[in-house]
This record gives C-alpha cells, structure tokens and sequence, in this order.
C-alpha cells in the first residue's frame, strides 16, 4: 500500500477527482454536482447528504475574491500585451471568467465537503 494511504481511504476518489468529476467522496459515484458550483442534495449511491454539509455564506467570499483580483490583473496584463477590441475582450473574459470561478468554487466546497465529512467520520 502506497505511503499516506490507509484502508478507509482506499478507492475513495480524491479532492480533484470529485471536484472535476463529480464523484462522491465515499462511494465513488458521480452525482456530486447539481449545477456549475452547487452541492446535489445526496448520493443516489450511498444516500450520503451533501447539501446538509455544503459551505454557504460568506466563507466562500475567501475564494472568489482573490480569484477575481487575480482575472481583473491577468486582463490588464493582457491588455497591455495585446491591444485586443472591446467585443474581443467581452467574448474572451466573458467565457473564461464564471469558468475559473465555477472551477475553484468547486475545489473550495469539495474541500470542505471532504474536511466536515471526515469530520464527522462519515467518509
């Protein structure tokens, strides 16, 4: 057995693998997501409640504004590289924007889905 891995996290997906995929962190089945960032209500699986321990309020702020900081600067760099036109620029962050916040949103509740699942040693 690989070090770090031990018998009750064995076949369990990890954190990338149920942010990306939406597999269920205890039984590996996919159903994780409802929508883009939003917890399914349970696993039809193992009948685990992911929304009774889904973060909400403003916990998730500390994600999406160092993200959001971190796309208004890669804009302006961008546009000083390359003088892009308006429509080119609403198409391009228009797209890439609720992408990269949906993406680390996902990580940021998987994380803690995973971390309060532990916890309370439902994993």
């Amino acid at each position: 057995m690989p070090e770090g891995e031990s018998q009750k996290t064995k076949g369990q997906p990890g954190i990338t693998q149920a942010a990306l995929f939406g597999l269920c962190p205890r039984c590996g089945a996919k159903g994780l997501w409802a929508g883009p960032a939003a917890l399914a209500e349970r696993c039809s699986a193992c009948a685990l409640e992911f929304e009774r321990h889904e973060p909400r309020g403003r916990g998730m702020y500390l994600v999406v504004l160092p993200v959001t900081i971190l796309l208004v600067l890669a804009a302006l760099k961008l546009d000083d590289i390359i003088r892009l036109p308006v429509w080119a620029l609403l198409g391009l962050w228009g797209v890439i924007v609720p992408l990269v916040v949906s993406a680390a949103l996902r990580f940021a509740k998987t994380i803690a889905l995973m971390a309060r699942l532990d916890k309370e040693g439902l994993l």
